[in-house]
């Protein structure tokens, strides 16, 4: 009998090693391609007013977004007193992104994280009351009469509801019925919309799954808020995001996957830095390539950092004073607040990332930005592979000297491609023409360390 269960748990253990990497060769294709998969930013704004919202919108054109998010609070946004709308905003959206042939994932949120929006004279009653829901229907009816021209990529009702509902059985119920009423609803106002309530990775897949599983039933989009944190706030190792993007996927294996929110802090307090943030994208868009087909759309956390009376405002909103979860807040952009803005390295990664794939034609030296990445942080351990993808000759940087190191290529199957050996220097140019096209491991030994990066083969 010992025998035997041994046996099975080391079945069970390879098969669960294998599946995600079965699923990945099943998935490989050269790479992201702006006709299939979208590139989002939350438009965020520095601190110079005259560098406005129009400015800031056309550089996240210019990367090649296609489709942006706005975001609306039922009681603190849109019914700011029982039954008096503030509709401004809608009927500026309305002229404003057509122009542009830009379309809009809607997020109206009952909940917000852990806040409770409902209207103040009806925020103690279940969410699937008859009053609540006919005052939520009475809701969409208002805002889709002033978004006529407003192409909707996806409507999402309820933003992070998880970190509200937690696993009260009931509460998750009760939402559940209202969704499904309210978006059937929606849909028919706007015939074929696309509806999704967003969640966050972490109940995804941890304790609130099996609620979570059981209202994306009724949506069309599995909606993700993903931020990968410890408990304490501080940010996990960048290599994380493929094992994440994996359990979502194998999660939902059957339904596009939409990232609503997705960032990652480069504050110090947060066990981050620039470099770290900018490793993440990196991260992000070489897992993205193995997932092509399942995830459909990334929304990238924030254009710019926000202000410290911002973080203060979400700080009293959402009841969190822990100084780590505030440096997050405030590091989450791409850019720098102060001023006009400056680049952060995470937002030039974005750009090459993007340009890389086909999304823009930027004026951006991209075979060149891993090397000054890492002539800005020249103590850092860190390892640039570029161009990615790449045809033909792959360029291996470091920040450092190697002496007497190894380089090895795996494909996806774990079977060794390449051996380097006595590898010196801070620059290997390696051929692989000889490779099928496909994706790539390439681990570097040095100093009884290893870094292991992802590579994209292709035509």
């Amino acid at each position: 009998m010992t025998v035997f269960s041994d046996s099975g748990n080391l079945f069970k253990m390879l098969w669960l090693w294998l599946l995600p990497l079965m699923l990945m060769s099943l998935q490989v294709r050269a790479q992201i391609t702006p006709s299939d998969n979208i590139i989002s930013v939350d438009i965020t704004m520095p601190q110079n007013i005259s560098y406005n919202y129009d400015s800031c919108f056309i550089s996240c054109l210019n990367i090649g977004m296609r489709e942006t998010g706005l975001h609306f609070l039922w009681k603190s946004s849109i019914e700011t007193s029982p039954g008096v709308f503030n509709l401004s905003d809608f009927d500026i959206a309305n002229e404003y992104y057509p122009g542009y042939q830009v379309s809009v994932n809607l997020a109206i949120d009952p909940i917000e994280t852990n806040v409770n929006e409902l209207p103040s004279d009806i925020n103690t009653l279940p969410f699937n009351d008859t009053t609540v829901i006919k005052r939520f229907k009475t809701l969409l009816d208002s805002v889709f009469k002033h978004i006529p021209n407003l192409t909707l990529s996806s409507l999402v009702i309820g933003s992070e509801t998880d970190a509200y509902l937690g696993t009260d059985s009931t509460r998750w119920a009760q939402y559940t019925n209202f969704f499904s009423i309210v978006s059937a609803y929606a849909k028919t106002l706007r015939p074929g919309l696309q509806v999704a309530c967003e969640t966050t990775y972490g109940g995804m897949t941890g304790a609130a799954s099996k609620y979570i599983q059981a209202i994306n039933v009724y949506s069309d989009y599995i909606g993700v808020s993903y931020y990968p944190l410890n408990p304490d706030y501080t940010a996990e190792p960048t290599e994380i995001v493929k094992t994440d993007f994996s359990n979502v996927v194998l999660q939902y294996p059957s339904k596009p996957v939409y990232y609503y929110q997705l960032g990652y802090p480069s504050g110090k307090s947060c066990n981050s830095s620039e470099l770290q943030q900018s490793q993440f994208i990196q991260q992000v868009f070489q897992t993205w390539d193995i997932y092509a087909g399942h995830i459909k759309m990334i929304n990238f956390e924030w254009l710019h950092d926000i202000s410290y009376t911002s973080v203060e405002y979400y700080s009293n909103y959402y009841g969190v004073s822990d100084t780590v979860f505030l440096a997050y807040l405030g590091s989450l952009g791409l850019q720098t607040w102060n001023g006009n803005g400056t680049n952060k390295p995470a937002f030039i990664e974005l750009e090459c990332e993007a340009k890389q794939r086909g999304y823009n034609a930027l004026p951006v030296n991209c075979s060149n930005s891993g090397t000054e990445i890492l002539n800005n942080f020249p103590d850092n351990p860190i390892m640039i592979l570029y161009p990615n993808p790449v045809q033909n000759n792959l360029t291996v940087e470091t920040s450092f000297d190697l002496i007497n190191a190894e380089i090895r290529i795996y494909n996806l199957l774990g079977l060794e491609e390449k051996d380097i050996r006595d590898v010196q220097g801070k620059t290997i140019n390696i051929e692989i023409s000889d490779l099928p096209n496909g994706i790539y491991y390439l681990n570097l030994y040095y100093d009884n360390q290893c870094i292991v990066k992802y590579f994209i083969k292709s035509l």
